[in-house]
């Protein structure tokens, strides 16, 4: 790991929000807000209820909300200004790249490990995926290797529209376990959707990782105090986040 990506980082991470540990009011497979008399949040439950065969293990490296600085970065290195995408999209890959230079082998340990890393294909866009390109773009990238394994296929998906056919699978994946990457995970749909189609053409989908667990603070005010909470604490690469498990 390089000085000037540690020197970035640590610079960025006054913008990152910690994800929180287990709680009544913590989603265990989203890490977001959910109602303490429900089991999951209402995200989760949906994809449980319409998908075959979801992922049940989401490891985002941030909570955001919008407003803030993190949305800026998420929205415009893929869809500002050219001038924006040269400023955010360094940011973007070095925060998800910082990531995985600190966790890789808790990672593995975690989601029983990986044969490859894929991308969740963009609703409209071609290949490659935005992330995908501000990651090549790294001098020395940690993030695992990526292969197109999915295309989109003739099934709906948007916000809380989900479907196993949303895609399809464009190589064959029995057998082999995946690691899903995201930039952005809001309700979840598309790379739930992502994620059963996997799991049902025989790959194990080991976890979703997600940059940025978007977390609405309008939705309840049981939100507001879930952001609140941590909002307050220091955002760290090192220190142990929730899904590293006991030390």
């Amino acid at each position: 790991m390089t000085q000037p990506l540690i020197e970035l980082t640590d610079a960025l991470a006054v913008d990152l929000i910690p994800v929180p540990r287990d709680a009544d009011d913590v989603c265990p497979i989203c890490r977001s807000w959910r109602a303490p008399r429900f089991d999951r949040c209402n995200n989760c439950e949906q994809a449980i209820n319409d998908l075959t065969a979801p992922c049940e293990l989401v490891i985002p490296v941030t909570l955001y909300r919008k407003p803030s600085a993190m949305r800026d970065r998420l929205t415009n290195y893929k869809g500002g200004n050219e001038d924006e995408q040269q400023r955010y999209a360094p940011e973007i890959a070095s925060i998800l790249d910082r990531f995985f230079a600190e966790s890789d082998a808790r990672l593995q340990t975690r989601t029983g490990g990986w044969d490859v890393a894929c991308i969740v294909p963009s609703e409209s866009r071609v290949p490659p995926h935005p992330l995908d390109s501000a990651l090549i773009r790294l001098p020395a990238a940690h993030v695992p290797a990526r292969e197109i394994l999915l295309e989109r296929h003739s099934g709906k998906v948007g916000h809380r529209i989900l479907s196993d056919d949303a895609f399809r699978t464009a190589k064959e994946v029995d057998g082999k376990s995946v690691l899903l990457l995201d930039d952005v995970y809001t309700t979840g749909a598309r790379a739930q959707s992502a994620a059963s189609t996997l799991n049902i053409a025989g790959a194990r989908v080991a976890a979703i990782v997600v940059l940025a667990r978007r977390v609405n603070v309008e939705w309840d005010p049981g939100v507001r105090v879930l952001w609140d909470r941590q909002a307050a604490i220091p955002f760290s690469f090192t220190d142990s986040p929730w899904w590293w498990g006991s030390d």
